[in-house]
């Protein structure tokens, strides 16, 4: 629509332009056909330029009709040629975006999904990991104001990502799954995870907890087996039932060598059981010999002595001496630990051996302590002397460093004596017990723990312990609670504090279930993370011989590195820090694995819930021509009309340049032609 101010301009144009012309040619003028010619030319002139100059415009309404989306979104993962669904894949699709109906009503985009959304056509089936959550959220974000229904072609086997029958509840588009397999299910037996341990302790029994699942309509009855090089080490029958489908075995596996040890489980298959890779797991972990001997000296005889001994030697590779101050002075035996009970001045000596030898130190304090003595012959921590003793409770440090100690609760267990009055500490220390007095919490110590000069040192102010350990049977009917937690304190305390500025986190084994990564953390000399350093790793294929390196990628915490770029094999490795002498070595293998070809079904169960959440049907390969019909049919995925108000210039711009051009030449040429000046 024309404004009335616009066409007010264009016929005040008109006027003025008629004025100009009659004014040049008629006013005074012959009025014969030559002038009358010449003011039309000069009135078109005229007229044309205050046409362009005003260059009107009106309103015109555009209509488009936009069809609905149909996004094809197909799996495109390994899992679907092992289940020997990759042509029916194929054509499914062939025959969606072949159908003209469909065509005619749905605007069609076909997507590929993996790990990943792809935005193609183009099916090999090679993707190694499939994500459904991620790739319907992708499309869902791709036509966020649409109407877009998704057509999921997959056998709804995801290895990756959030649970999607879980996710689906917040879609917002509708999906129709078009299930690649059928209802029916092959049996199989399948180890499904093991955890254990990186570490054990020579001739000591480490757990391994295996989770076993069966599918199958049968009640059946298997091996388990776990062995080591030719010999077997563990053998257990299984019994599973369509009830009892899932089992988690516990064995104990005694440790007699040192250094790294591989080991095998296995299920052995059970009858007409296709998928047998998934009955095979590796595991490893490195033995270590920590037989030590721990110095206990005392001056008096006290529970508390006989009870940290029977504690500290239930582990059997720990042997503890009870020694007086000059009994340790004399012997020439190597301690890993010296634990001082009660200090006292015949202690002098001792003090001036451990600082010598660097030894690891645990103090335990009493009311036999003399503090003031402790107070002189050392000098990271004070203890006030009131002469008065009190009666603390313990209450554990869940944000405790140096070792997990958030499995143990001690503010119920009787309470320990000491001296009465404040601890101040003056090195950097961690607190592993705090002081609780008729159930109110302090901030002061009763335990912790710091290091000095690459010594570890542990201080207990209290006397009393075998009180706790006696309160440990009376709740558990045994110690191993108590004992458990004086181990830890034991472990701690009886490694040298080596240089471990540069930490590598590797799993000896991988066999592509878990992450395929390795990780390394970096500290500089004052001990503080440093995220700045060059660090490189070299892998030596233990086979061949070849040689790979590569540089680890830095994130806030540490540095990280991919470990898919390997082949599988076994390979040692080493971690460079800024090619300085700050080395690591190890061994890894990487076994040969495809997650993917562990399905031997299609997860309609999780389809089915995907369809519920999203109003929609679910439809087996079979269904095709179902699912195209309801796509037909359907009342909720429509066409819309969109209608856009565009300004649109009145004039030709070229037209009206033609014009004024040919009426300014007509009119010059007449002028010349008739001698006009």
């Amino acid at each position: 629509m024309i404004t009335n101010l616009t066409i007010l301009y264009i016929i005040a144009s008109g006027i003025l332009a008629l004025f100009v012309a009659l004014f040049q040619y008629i006013y005074k003028m012959k009025r014969n056909l030559i002038n009358w010619s010449l003011a039309t030319l000069r009135f078109v002139t005229v007229f044309s330029l205050l046409l362009l100059i005003i260059n009107p415009k009106f309103d015109k309404n555009v209509i488009k009709v936009v069809k609905p989306i149909l996004a094809v979104a197909v799996d495109n993962s390994q899992s679907i040629k092992y289940l020997n669904k990759d042509s029916l894949s194929k054509i499914a699709t062939e025959l969606i975006l072949g159908n003209s109906g469909l065509s005619e009503k749905y605007d069609i985009k076909t997507y590929s999904f993996g790990k990943q959304l792809n935005q193609n056509k183009f099916l090999n089936f090679n993707e190694k990991q499939t994500n459904i959550t991620k790739a319907i959220q992708d499309i869902e974000s791709i036509h966020e104001s649409q109407i877009a229904p998704i057509v999921l072609i997959s056998d709804g086997n995801q290895t990756i990502g959030t649970n999607y029958g879980y996710a689906s509840k917040a879609f917002k588009q509708a999906v129709f799954p078009l299930i690649l397999g059928d209802s029916i299910f092959n049996t199989d037996l399948k180890i499904l995870q093991i955890n254990v341990n990186k570490y054990a302790y020579l001739n000591n029994k480490f757990p391994v907890e295996i989770f076993c699942s069966y599918l199958g309509n049968k009640t059946i009855s298997t091996e388990l087996t776990i062995s080591s090089g030719n010999q077997t080490i563990h053998k257990e029958l299984l019994e599973f039932s369509p009830e009892v489908n899932s089992r988690i075995i516990t064995p104990l596996i005694k440790t007699t060598k040192v250094g790294q040890q591989a080991y095998q489980v296995s299920l052995k298959p059970i009858q007409n059981e296709k998928n047998k890779v998934n009955n095979l797991k590796y595991i490893s972990l490195e033995t270590i010999d920590e037989f030590s001997k721990v110095a206990l000296i005392s001056t008096i005889s006290h529970p508390d002595i006989g009870a940290l001994k029977t504690s500290i030697e239930s582990n059997k590779q720990r042997l503890v001496d009870i020694l007086k101050p000059e009994e340790f002075i004399a012997t020439n035996e190597s301690y890993g630990l010296v634990i001082l009970y009660q200090p006292n001045t015949e202690f002098n000596n001792v003090f001036e051996r451990t600082k010598k030898m660097n030894n690891n130190v645990f103090i335990i304090g009493g009311s036999n302590t003399q503090w003031r003595f402790l107070n002189e012959i050392q000098s990271d921590f004070y203890q006030e002397v009131t002469g008065q003793n009190e009666s603390f409770q313990g209450k554990i440090n869940l944000d405790f460093m140096n070792f997990n100690s958030t499995d143990y609760r001690f503010i119920s267990h009787p309470p320990l004596t000491t001296e009465f009055g404040q601890v101040s500490i003056k090195t950097q220390y961690e607190t592993l017990l705090y002081k609780s007095v008729n159930g109110v919490l302090t901030n002061e110590p009763l335990w912790f723990t710091y290091e000095n000069n690459s010594s570890r040192n542990s201080v207990l102010l209290a006397e009393n312990l075998w009180k706790w350990r006696m309160y440990s049977f009376q709740q558990n009917l045994n110690f191993v609670t108590f004992d458990s937690f004086i181990a830890k304190v034991i472990q701690y305390l009886d490694v040298k504090n080596q240089d471990n500025r540069l930490i590598v986190d590797y799993q000896s084994v991988y066999d592509g279930g878990q992450e395929l990564e390795i990780s390394a953390q970096y500290f500089n000399k004052n001990y503080e993370l440093d995220s700045n350093a060059n660090i490189e790793i070299t892998f030596t294929n233990n086979k061949s011989g070849r040689q790979l390196e590569f540089p680890m990628i830095t994130d806030s915490y540490s540095y990280k590195l991919d470990l898919s770029v390997l082949d599988a094999g076994a390979y040692s490795f080493e971690v460079k820090v800024n090619k300085e002498s700050l080395r690591k070595s190890g061994v890894i293998e990487i076994l040969e694995f495809n997650i993917e070809q562990q399905f031997l079904n299609s997860d309609v169960s999780q389809l089915e819930q995907l369809s519920i959440n999203t109003s929609t049907t679910m439809y087996f390969d079979s269904q095709i021509n179902e699912l195209i019909d309801q796509l037909l049919s359907e009342n909720r995925f429509y066409s819309v009309q969109k209608i856009t108000k565009k300004s649109v210039y009145l004039l030709d711009i070229t037209f009206m340049l033609f014009l004024l051009f040919s009426s300014l030449t007509t009119e010059w040429l007449i002028r010349k032609y008739k001698g006009l000046t």
